[in-house]
This record gives structure tokens, C-alpha cells and sequence, in this order.
């Protein structure tokens, strides 16, 4: 991602829990449990345009990571 690119994903509304890496853009959640993580998880598979985007998620019994493909932020910013 371009330095112009993460400072404008950054500025953007509803990303305080995000933080741009090299591999994209990326949030963790902290969770009680396995299950609350795959609760977490089945809603999040239910966000329009998430699937087949590329996105990596990773559960824990404490903790849901969001990775988001550049294409898939790029897409959403010019809706």
C-alpha cells in the first residue's frame, strides 16, 4: 500500500480500531472464548462484499484478526 494510500484509510470514518501494515489493513478483537470468537467470525462472514475478497480472518480463544486486502478497501471507498 502506497504511503498516500494507508494515511487516506486511516482518515476515513469508522477505522479506529485499524491500523495499516505491510500485508494491509488489520484489526484484532479481543474475545472471552473459541466460541465467542466463531460468533464473531459468523457475523462477520455476513458483511456484504466480504466474501471472496480476500480477506484473512484469524480466530484464537482470545482474539479475532481481520486482515483486509487492498482491493477489498479500495473497492469499498468508491462505492
Amino acid at each position: 500500500m502506497s504511503d498516500e494510500g494507508w494515511r487516506e484509510f486511516l482518515a476515513a470514518d469508522g477505522v479506529a480500531d485499524w491500523v495499516v501494515l505491510h500485508g494491509g489493513a488489520t484489526a484484532a478483537f479481543r474475545v472471552a472464548s473459541l466460541g465467542a470468537a466463531a460468533h464473531l467470525v459468523a457475523a462477520l462472514s455476513d458483511v456484504p462484499g466480504l466474501a471472496g475478497s480476500g480477506t484473512v480472518l484469524t480466530i484464537t480463544d482470545g482474539r479475532v484478526t481481520v486482515r483486509l486486502t487492498r482491493d477489498l478497501w479500495l473497492l469499498g471507498r468508491h462505492q
